[in-house]
């Protein structure tokens, strides 16, 4: 765990790929489900989901690069 210079906490998580699709599926029922509420929580869950999906194309990458 860090602080960030805005005063905001981080953690970084290490998950393994098929973790990494569990947590997109999530997110991504919970982008299509959206019931509304504050702009900046739908606007943070996209974002996760353009991160996660990017995760899961550096892994699958990975893999298949180390053949």
């Amino acid at each position: 765990m860090t602080t960030q210079d805005n005063g905001d906490l981080r953690i970084d998580l290490s998950l393994s790929p098929a973790d990494l699709r569990l947590l997109l599926d999530a997110v991504t029922y919970r982008l299509e489900r959206w019931p509304g509420g504050e702009p900046y929580e739908q606007e943070n869950l996209h974002t996760m989901q353009i991160l996660l999906q990017a995760a899961i194309l550096e892994a699958n990458f990975g893999s298949t690069g180390d053949r």
